[in-house]
């Protein structure tokens, strides 16, 4: 991809993306400058869509004052968070207006975090390539993982989309089959096509499925944001640990 360097911009910053960009077929520059979103960005994220993640990932590719060799669609998707985390911050500012279930009376409070403070796990390259590689439990296949996409989360959820057209008197869950269609790279060093592929997974042992499933969300947080966050209770006044989730806040905040 030709490098393009933007020159119009008010609001920008720098940050390093967490995989160091390590994990990919080309060199990917780890400093990355993100702007502020303007006004057309914010019009484009909240029109039609059946692709959201590609939606977004434009949004933040199209924020970034030099454009990365692998787009953000194809990017990692911890450093697809990150991105979309920092768009959001540099955009919006930090605080964010969540509500959460206090662990220690029960109520149901509104607290606000700061995005800024949650904890960033550079990647161990080590450990990522370990993951990889598996030998399941049952069968004793070599598989090779790949790790997900945003454009592998899109073209998942048409997958299953496309599953139940076509098999609408099926009593399955479709999710595992379209996730694992996309995750598995070689099965004992050979690339299947997805007819052999999709009959090596549905004679899967439930527990290599469960598995494979296992590692690839290992394989995803084993490096990014960590979404813990520790909120107070306006009912009880004691603090409790929370999880980060995606609300009307983080790209509508009404604190502006």
């Amino acid at each position: 991809m030709e490098m393009e360097r933007q020159q119009n911009y008010t609001i920008a910053e720098g940050y390093e993306l967490p995989s160091k960009g390590l994990i990919y077929d080309v060199p990917v520059d780890s400093h990355v400058e993100l702007r502020s979103m303007t006004a057309r960005d914010e019009m484009k994220r909240t029109g039609p869509s059946t692709m959201p993640y590609k939606l977004l990932a434009d949004i933040i590719e199209g924020c970034m004052i030099e454009k990365p060799r692998v787009h953000v669609y194809d990017m990692a998707i911890s450093d697809y968070e990150f991105l979309l985390h920092k768009l959001r911050i540099v955009s919006y500012g930090d605080l964010y207006k969540m509500s959460a279930i206090c662990t220690n009376c029960g109520s149901i409070i509104e607290g606000e975090a700061h995005l800024e403070d949650l904890a960033l796990k550079e990647i161990d390259i080590d450990e990522y390539n370990k993951l990889k590689q598996l030998t399941l439990p049952r069968s004793g296949h070599l598989v090779t993982l790949k790790g997900q996409t945003p454009r592998m989360l899109d073209e998942q959820a048409l997958k299953v989309k496309e599953y139940k057209a076509r098999f609408k008197d099926a009593d399955v869950d479709f999710e595992p089959l379209a996730l694992l269609l996309q995750v598995i790279d070689l099965v004992d060093g050979e690339k299947l096509n997805s007819s052999k592929l999709e009959t090596f997974i549905n004679n899967l042992p439930a527990v290599d499925m469960l598995k494979i499933v296992n590692t690839v969300d290992k394989l995803n947080k084993s490096f990014g944001l960590d979404t813990a966050i520790t909120l107070t209770c306006s009912n009880c006044g004691e603090e409790f640990n929370t999880f980060f989730r995606f609300g009307p806040e983080f790209f509508r905040p009404t604190n502006i």
